[in-house]
C-alpha cells in the first residue's frame, strides 16, 4: 500500500470521527451513553463511505518453493523377469527411494507399466504385453505444463504401440534410459525380407527377391541357398563389409512340376553369429498347369503375324489356333 493511501486514510478516519460529534453534540435529551454508541455508529458508517471513495489496494505476497518433478517409470513385463533382471530393477528402486539427495531435490512420482501406465511403484513383473509410446503419450498430457524428466528402466521390448523411438523424440522433457539385459552389438546376418508369388505356371520361370541384411564391422562371406526339400536348387555367394552391409537378390526358379511346392530360403550363419533363428525364411509357390487359346485373324497377310505366333508360341502356357485370311471380315 502506498503512502498517499495511507494519508487519505487517515484524512478519511478524521473526516468521520469530526462529522459524527459535530451531528451528537450538544443533545441534551441523549445520555452520554447513547451518545457515545450513535458516535461510533455514525463514525462507522461514514468512514465506511468515505473508504469506499479512497478505494485503498491490499497486495499479499506468498513465497514458496515448489521442487522439480522426477518420474521413475519402470517396465513392470514378464520379459524383465526371464532376462533375470527383475532383482536388479528392485535394488535400483530401493536405491531411489533411500536417496536422500534426490528426496530433497525432486518431487518424486514412481510408475510402472505394461500395456497400460500405472501410478504405483508396485511391482510384479507379470504383464504380459508392453507399451512403451503408451508411456510418453500419457505422462505428456499429466506433465503438460510443469517439468518432469523421466528416468526409463526397461528392456527395450515393446510388444504394442508405436515405435516409441519417435514418441520419444516428441516428448518434451529429457529421458534418461536404463536399460537392462545383455546391450552388445553381435554380428549378425538376416534375411530381411523374401518377395514371390504364389502363383506360378507350368514349364515358366518364377521370379523371387530376397533381401540380406549385415550387421557387423569386418568383412564377412557367406552363401545364400534355397532348398526344396533336402535338394539345393539355387546358390549364391554373398560378401559383405562394414559400409556395404546389405544386398538384394534377384534370381528366377523353374515350374516343372503341378502342384505346391515348399522352400526354404537360407543364409549360412557365421562362426561367432548369435542370433540364427533370422537366417531363414519358408516360402511356397503352387504351380499352375492352365493352356489359353489365342487365336489371330487378318484379312490379308502381313510378316509381322509369324512374329506375333512365335512369340505367343515361346509362352509353354499358351496353345495358338492361328487363322490367317485374305477374305474381307464384312464377308464373314
Amino acid at each position: 500500500m502506498s503512502i498517499e493511501t495511507i494519508v487519505y486514510i487517515t484524512l478519511s478516519g478524521l473526516i468521520a470521527l469530526l462529522l459524527a460529534l459535530f451531528l451528537y453534540n450538544g443533545k441534551q435529551n441523549i445520555s452520554k451513553k447513547l451518545q457515545v454508541i450513535f458516535i461510533s455508529l455514525r463514525f462507522i458508517t461514514i468512514f465506511s463511505i468515505l473508504l469506499l471513495l479512497v478505494n485503498p489496494k491490499f497486495n499479499q505476497i506468498t513465497y514458496y518453493t515448489e521442487k522439480p518433478n522426477l518420474v521413475i517409470a519402470i517396465d513392470n513385463s514378464a520379459s524383465v523377469k526371464n532376462l533375470n533382471q527383475d532383482k536388479n530393477v528392485l535394488s535400483f528402486l530401493e536405491g531411489i527411494r533411500t536417496n536422500s539427495a534426490l528426496k530433497e531435490k525432486f518431487e518424486l512420482n514412481y510408475y510402472s507399466f505394461g500395456k497400460y501406465l500405472n501410478d504405483s511403484d508396485s511391482l510384479s513383473f507379470s504383464e504380459d504385453e508392453t507399451n512403451i509410446d503408451h508411456v510418453f503419450s500419457e505422462l505428456s498430457q499429466v506433465y503438460k505444463s510443469t517439468m518432469a524428466p523421466i528416468i526409463m528402466v526397461t528392456d527395450g521390448n515393446q510388444t504394442l504401440g508405436n515405435d516409441y523411438e519417435y514418441t520419444a523424440a516428441t516428448y518434451k522433457h529429457p529421458v534418461y534410459p536404463i536399460i537392462l539385459g545383455d546391450t552388445i552389438s553381435y554380428t549378425d546376418l538376416s534375411i530381411q525380407q523374401l518377395n514371390v508369388n504364389k502363383y506360378a505356371f507350368l514349364k515358366n520361370k518364377f521370379p523371387i527377391e530376397c533381401v540380406i541384411v549385415y550387421n557387423g564391422n569386418s568383412s564377412v562371406t557367406s552363401r545364400f541357398e534355397v532348398l526344396s526339400g533336402k535338394s539345393v536348387v539355387y546358390s549364391e555367394p554373398v560378401n559383405f563389409t562394414k559400409n556395404i552391409n546389405s544386398k538384394v537378390l534377384n534370381f528366377s526358379l523353374p515350374a516343372n512340376k503341378v502342384g505346391v511346392f515348399s522352400y526354404k530360403a537360407r543364409v549360412a550363419e557365421l562362426d561367432n553369429e548369435k542370433n540364427i533363428i533370422n537366417n531363414t525364411k519358408s516360402f511356397a509357390v503352387e504351380v499352375i498347369d492352365q493352356k489359353t487359346n489365342i487365336a489371330i485373324v487378318s484379312d490379308f497377310t502381313h510378316p509381322d503375324l509369324g512374329m506375333l505366333k512365335k512369340s505367343i508360341e515361346s509362352n509353354e502356357s499358351t496353345e495358338n489356333d492361328m487363322n490367317v485370311s485374305v477374305t474381307p471380315i464384312n464377308e464373314f
